[in-house]
């Protein structure tokens, strides 16, 4: 098995619901969805402006990079589409757009979703 190989099969493992992921729906911007299981690092980051400083949550969302389990790089549109997960682990679910690829190999991708 080539290098390439162990990152494809690496990164399904990773998002898988039983080890570290959960469940997502995947909505493409032509309003095609599929579900697919991701990571999700909840976190927040802080804007600051004259009116005071606002805190924005943020959220890394590693997914597997292919388009039958996860998102592949090539199909992605950033800015126009989007995840739908619980912002709260267990909590309620919405709607996030994924506005940047923080990194990707052959077997993962990490989305910048706000």
């Amino acid at each position: 098995m080539s290098l390439r190989d162990l990152i494809k099969t690496d990164g399904l493992r990773f998002v898988n619901p039983n080890e570290f992921s959960e469940p997502v729906v995947y909505f493409k911007r032509n309003g095609f969805s599929r579900p697919i299981n991701a990571h999700i690092e909840r976190m927040s980051v802080t804007i600051l402006g004259e009116d005071g400083d606002h805190v924005v949550p943020m959220f890394e969302v590693h997914v597997h990079n292919n388009s039958s389990t996860g998102i592949s790089s090539t199909e992605l549109n950033r800015g126009g589409d989007s995840l739908e997960f619980a912002v709260v682990a267990g909590g309620e679910v919405s709607r996030r757009t994924i506005l940047k690829v923080l990194g990707h190999d052959e077997g993962m991708m990490v989305l910048e979703c706000r």
